[in-house]
């Protein structure tokens, strides 16, 4: 294939930084200049990619930089054109792509005139949506993150996908692991996590929850005991339940896994591996400091024993700390992670890194649960991780999780709570003489709904005096703070509505 390369696009190889910012700023400055006008294709991205001998990613952020700098637009069946500064954009012709119409946004921007698409994005929070759609009892028993600018992002990229080739590739039977783009594109989020992934050791999973089992299914038999934190997450007792396994707590503490504890059970029977969450843990949101990391890894290399690492929250948490699998031996580290729990829950797309020679062990487990990820969701999620789309994406969320934490530290003032910057529950202890069971019954019979706390427990024991709350799964700030005050009102017979007032 032979491409010339646009003539504004002369002598890029030699500008300093980032590929793709060198091009929006190419295009930028052809479009002050005249040489690139108002309607102009420019090339289809692969064809650049070519010329330009990088890869489509590249491209992509380029085209997507300049298009938040209000120089290009799309249109279904034409590709990316230049566009006419003076005309709306098509996310701007329908206030926040029809569904997401907001008059709070209009007025914003004044009765005149649309806020352009990318500031829309910038500004828009969950408060701007209809309230009405909200009814019902008060959900704060799940973990999954506030809504976000990934309704904009979705309307902008499916419009993207409906005049691109690749969809008909999407809608077909995909390789059980993934195909190349979409590994590829794992491999990066992976490496945000301080893991040195490569795609030919990342199988695309259909979401994390998906990826603990396959990779469990691969790397142990039915009978084998697996060790896991004392409390943790639910789902990892339906999967030992589907493959035969038997679990075994291991003691925790402020940091989480206790290395000696994990070295003793290593020591008194066979473990054939450790489940674990290092970064904000469910339910207690401790994280690992890196020490605590180090030493935990230093067991594993002692007595062989692989790791499973569900980070699921780690691309969330503020605390920068490398994952666990960064300092575990190659052959021993199975991180798991996903952008169901950071960008969009619906789109349930996962990736595992493993050791190259359980690569191909973990894709069969895949295909014999779920065939493989779904193309076109898994698409959605490369593109958004190759054009930076994922990056404002986290940026909404980290706002609006900061915001709704805030109300809960301020609502719980007077509690013992664990909630790091980032979490998307408060660890909260129930005070006296207040069972967790009489809660959550009471909590229910008020219209707001927690998870029991028994339901984290791996192994007997007695049942911790706290509970989660999670604050994210009600879509206005003005529901969280009507279940806040009903569950303050349960606790401690006041009426406590200036505890949490909506920021």
């Amino acid at each position: 294939m032979t491409i010339s390369l646009p003539h504004w696009l002369d002598g890029i190889d030699t500008v300093p930084g980032p590929k793709y910012k060198a091009i929006a700023q190419r295009i930028s400055d052809a479009v002050g200049s005249g040489a690139l006008k108002p309607g102009e294709r420019l090339p289809p991205q692969r064809e650049l990619a070519w010329a330009l001998e990088c890869t489509v990613g590249t491209i992509s952020r380029a085209y997507a930089e300049a298009e938040r700098r209000g120089l290009l637009g799309g249109e279904v069946g034409r590709g990316t054109y230049i566009r006419d500064a003076s005309a709306p954009t098509a996310l701007d012709s329908r206030g926040i792509a029809g569904y997401w119409h907001s008059p709070s946004l209009e007025n914003a921007a004044g009765q005149n005139s649309k806020p352009h698409a990318m500031d829309a994005i910038a500004d828009w929070t969950p408060d701007m949506g209809p309230a009405e759609r909200e009814s019902g009892p008060i959900g704060l028993n799940h973990d999954y993150p506030p809504l976000g600018v990934e309704c904009l992002e979705t309307a902008r990229t499916m419009t993207q996908l409906a005049s691109d080739p690749i969809l008909m590739e999407m809608l077909s039977y995909q390789p059980h692991a993934g195909i190349g783009r979409h590994r590829a594109a794992g491999a990066d989020w992976i490496g945000r996590r301080g893991v040195a992934a490569t795609a030919e050791n990342v199988v695309v999973s259909t979401g994390a929850h998906n990826g603990v089992l396959a990779t469990l299914s691969a790397i142990t038999r039915a009978g084998d005991t697996i060790a896991a934190e004392a409390l943790s997450y639910p789902g990892i007792k339906a999967i030992a339940g589907m493959l035969g396994l038997r679990l075994t707590p291991v003691t925790l503490d402020e940091e989480g896994l206790i290395p000696d504890a994990l070295d003793t059970l290593c020591r008194q029977q066979k473990i054939a591996a450790v489940y674990t969450i290092p970064t904000l843990q469910n339910p207690t949101n401790t994280i690992m400091s890196e020490s605590r990391r180090r030493e935990i890894a230093e067991v594993a290399a002692r007595h062989g024993l692989p790791v499973v690492e569900d980070d699921i929250f780690g691309m969330l948490a503020q605390d920068k700390t490398p994952a666990l699998s960064a300092f575990l031996p190659d052959d021993l580290a199975f991180y798991i992670c996903s952008i169901s729990k950071t960008l969009a829950p619906g789109l349930r797309v996962g990736y595992v890194h493993g050791p190259r020679r359980q690569t191909a062990q973990i894709a069969a487990a895949l295909r014999t649960s779920s065939w493989m990820a779904s193309p076109f969701t898994a698409e959605i999620g490369t593109r958004w991780i190759e054009s930076g789309a994922a990056d404002r994406i986290l940026e909404s969320h980290f706002r609006e999780i900061e915001a709704r934490r805030t109300m809960v530290l301020d609502a719980f003032r007077d509690y013992e709570v664990s909630c790091p910057p980032g979490a998307l529950h408060a660890w909260i202890a129930l005070p006296s003489p207040w069972r967790i069971g009489e809660l959550v019954a009471e909590a229910q019979s008020q219209g707001v709904i927690l998870p029991p706390t028994d339901s984290f427990m791996i192994g007997g024991g007695e049942t911790p005096h706290a509970f989660r709350l999670s604050y994210c799964p009600p879509r206005h700030r003005s529901r969280l703070r009507e279940g806040l005050d009903a569950l303050l009102n349960l606790l401690d017979g006041t009426t406590r509505v200036e505890a949490a007032q909506v920021l």
